[in-house]
């Protein structure tokens, strides 16, 4: 094989392959591109990372501490609610409801729909 200056080494053959270069040129204007590139992504990324570290750790901490939304959450937590629950039918506290809403349609059952 013998390397050419074009960045492409010949084979036998006459088979050519180009090769990219390894180390960027002073003159390539795409080495200094790609890296602001990149380093625009990690800044952007390191700005949305410091975004929500604040959120979870300052304010998410200062809004729970509002005598309103403290109020709801001992009201969740003396009912033993689990906010973050996908189905409430899964509560104990549900079922009471659940049986009332039975009773009502087995003595009404023309009613609502």
């Amino acid at each position: 094989m013998v390397k050419s200056s074009t960045n492409y080494f010949k084979l036998s053959y006459s088979l050519y392959i180009q090769v990219p270069p390894t180390t960027p040129d002073s003159s390539s204007e795409e080495f200094p591109k790609s890296m602001t590139h990149s380093r625009q992504q990690w800044v952007q990324f390191l700005l949305l990372l410091t975004g929500v570290c604040l959120l979870w750790l300052i304010v998410f901490p200062q809004i729970a501490t509002i005598p309103h939304v403290q109020a709801e959450i001992d009201f969740l937590e003396e009912k033993q609610i689990d906010p973050t629950a996908m189905f409430y039918s899964d509560l104990e506290t549900i079922e009471d409801t659940v049986q009332e809403i039975s009773d009502f349609h087995k003595a009404h059952p023309d009613a609502l729909w």
